[in-house]
């Protein structure tokens, strides 16, 4: 297991026969969505971690897009965030499943999930960029979010996936753990007051043991984001 941030000229790490592998980012929302997963479902698995900025030369052959996360274990490798926590649900079915038994609702779970990777998770990135003073992209986020606000009141659940969070909330989670931190609604700001389901619903979340076991102070999401892609990007030197 390898917790500092593999970069060029590192060595890939030998993998033994049978060991589940993640290849992940501390601070990436989208390699979280994965590990989120392994963690609920608590699936043993061995954990490397890449430098996603200046990336080990071996890499590319796991992801040609070279990007994180990835599965690995006996030759097989799976990779996007979507497509691996699918995966980890159908590999270990009998481990707390992510999904409602029902398929009508494991199919409105799927489109939650679509509306939030198709509209809520780019109108956050160009509200992040603007650091909520881009008035459009702001407001553009709120009103997709209202959506989201509405179908958990139409839910009527404390969770999207019931009364336990399951595929939808361990899918859409990083974002809303990095409101604060990256600046989304201006600075030091967090959800508004016109979305009350999800001001709940989160502080619901911070509290699930899964969550708990993941998340990092705000000044470390917000140190990564403020370097990142510069000539002083930080990764292990930021303290978690």
């Amino acid at each position: 297991m390898s917790t500092k941030h593999l970069t060029k000229g590192d060595a890939c790490p030998p993998l033994e026969a049978g060991v589940l592998r993640i290849y992940s980012m501390k601070f990436c929302p989208y390699a979280e969505r994965t590990r989120l997963v392994l963690q609920a479902k608590n699936i043993p698995y061995e954990l490397v971690n890449v430098n996603t900025w200046i990336k080990p030369e071996w890499f590319v052959d796991k992801n040609p897009s070279a990007l994180v996360p990835v599965l690995e274990k006996d030759g097989q490798i799976v990779y996007e965030s979507l497509i691996t926590s699918d995966y980890l649900d159908e590999l270990y079915p009998d481990q707390r499943p992510m999904y409602p038994k029902d398929t009508y609702q494991k199919a409105k779970d799927k489109m939650v999930i679509g509306l939030f990777g198709d509209k809520i998770s780019g109108a956050f990135w160009k509200s992040a960029i603007g650091r909520g003073k881009d008035q459009e992209a702001k407001e553009k986020l709120i009103t997709e979010l209202g959506k989201l606000d509405a179908e958990l009141k139409q839910r009527g659940t404390n969770f999207f996936g019931g009364e336990q969070p399951g595929m939808v909330d361990y899918m859409i989670w990083p974002f809303f753990a990095r409101f604060t931190s990256h600046f989304v609604f201006g600075d030091n700001a967090d959800l508004p007051d016109s979305l009350p389901v999800l001001q709940a619903y989160k502080a619901r979340m911070m509290e699930d043991p899964t969550v708990k076991s993941s998340i990092l102070p705000d000044k470390a999401y917000t140190e990564f984001i403020t370097h990142y892609r510069t000539p002083t990007t930080k990764f292990d030197e930021i303290e978690t």
